[in-house]
């Protein structure tokens, strides 16, 4: 089982099977058979993930919704899913826990210190 959606990712993406499939640098066959649940390499998950997460590398913008041409010439409209916004808070929260624990380890430090002088 799939742990990406193919098809869903296509839509979103507004493209066919055949340009997803150039954008992802296989044989239009290949995306079918992902659509209908054959193993997707691990190979070709970072350029799926990458396809979710930054359209606009692919899609040739940089905004919330992204209107332009992609590398085929086809015209794509992509626009930021409650998914997309929740990474984007997931991804604050997780650089907020980062600092958090750098103040916690230099803390630990800290006491290290004071005790050890007593």
């Amino acid at each position: 089982m799939n742990d990406l959606n193919i098809k869903e990712i296509r839509e979103k993406l507004g493209v066919s099977q055949e340009t997803l499939a150039e954008m992802v640098g296989v044989h239009p066959r290949t995306i079918q058979n992902w659509e209908s649940g054959t193993k997707i390499p691990k190979s070709k998950h970072a350029i799926l993930r990458d396809l979710v997460l930054k359209p606009q590398n692919y899609a040739g913008g940089e905004q919330q919704n992204v209107n332009g041409d992609n590398i085929n010439g086809n015209n794509v409209t992509v626009h930021k899913t409650d998914t997309d916004k929740l990474l984007e808070i997931l991804a604050s929260k997780e650089q907020s826990l980062a600092k958090a624990q750098e103040h916690i380890d230099k803390l630990l430090e800290i006491i290290g210190n004071l005790t050890k002088g007593q």
